[in-house]
C-alpha cells in the first residue's frame, strides 16, 4: 500500500510539460497537474499520455499483487481473513490519494478522476471500459471535462452500490461491500476536487473544449 501511494504521487503532466515543452503546468490553466489540465496546456496528444500514466498508477499496484498471487499461489496479499475478502481496491485507493496529495510536490496534485478509473479497470475491466464510455459520451456532448467527470463517478457508484446485491462468483459479498464503501469514498474526493468547477458551471465560467472562446 505504501508503494502503490509512492507511485500514485509521481506527477505524470508535470513530468510530461517539463520533459516536453519545459513547460511546469501548475503555472497554467488551472494549475492542477492531472490529465484535463495537462491537455488544456500541452494539447491532446500530451493529455492522452497524462490519463495513461494517471491510469496505470491506479492499476499497476493491484495487477502486482493478482500476479504475485498466480506466481508464488500465495494470494495472502488480496484476500484475507476466513471469508476471503478482496482487499484489491484499497491498494488503489492509496495510489487515488497519492495522486491528489502527492507527497513529491507539496500535496497537490490531481482530481483522482484518471487513477479512480485504472483502479476500476484493474478490478473490474468492463465496468472500467463503460465509465470511459460514459465519460467520453458527456464530455463530447458538454465539452466540460468537470461534468464528465462527475457524471461517470455518480454512476459507478450507482452500479457498485447495486452490484452489493448480485451474486458474483469472483466477489463475495464482503468483498463488494468492501468496494462499495472505497468507491463512495473516492467518489465524494472527485466531488469536493471539483468544487470550483461547479461553481463555474453555475455562473456559465468554466472551461469549455473546442469553443472559439477558449482558443
Amino acid at each position: 500500500m505504501i508503494l502503490s501511494y509512492f507511485l500514485g504521487s509521481i506527477p505524470s503532466g508535470l513530468i510530461i510539460g517539463k520533459v516536453f515543452k519545459n513547460i511546469d503546468i501548475r503555472e497554467h490553466g488551472s494549475k492542477n497537474t492531472g490529465a484535463t489540465n495537462t491537455t488544456r496546456v500541452l494539447g491532446f496528444k500530451y493529455g492522452i499520455f497524462a490519463f495513461f500514466f494517471d491510469g496505470l498508477k491506479g492499476a499497476l499496484v493491484i495487477l502486482l499483487v493478482y500476479l504475485i498471487g498466480q506466481v508464488t499461489h500465495d494470494q495472502s496479499l488480496y484476500l484475507v481473513s476466513s471469508y476471503q475478502i478482496n482487499i484489491s481496491s484499497i491498494y488503489g485507493m492509496a495510489a487515488v490519494v497519492g495522486h491528489v496529495f502527492p507527497i513529491y510536490i507539496n500535496f497537490k496534485g490531481g482530481k483522482a478522476v484518471a487513477t479512480s478509473a485504472g483502479m476500476i479497470i484493474a478490478i473490474e475491466p468492463w465496468v472500467g471500459l463503460a465509465v470511459i464510455i460514459i465519460f467520453l459520451i458527456v464530455f463530447l456532448s458538454t465539452k466540460y471535462v468537470s461534468l464528465a467527470s462527475t457524471t461517470a463517478a455518480s454512476l459507478t457508484l450507482i452500479y457498485f452500490f447495486i452490484r452489493i446485491f448480485i451474486q458474483d462468483s469472483l466477489y463475495n459479498q464482503p468483498t463488494r461491500i468492501i468496494d462499495f464503501v472505497i468507491i463512495t469514498m473516492l467518489g465524494s474526493l472527485i466531488f469536493i476536487r471539483h468544487k470550483l468547477n461547479y461553481r463555474r458551471l453555475k455562473a456559465g465560467t468554466e472551461f469549455k473544449f473546442f469553443s472559439k472562446k477558449n482558443k
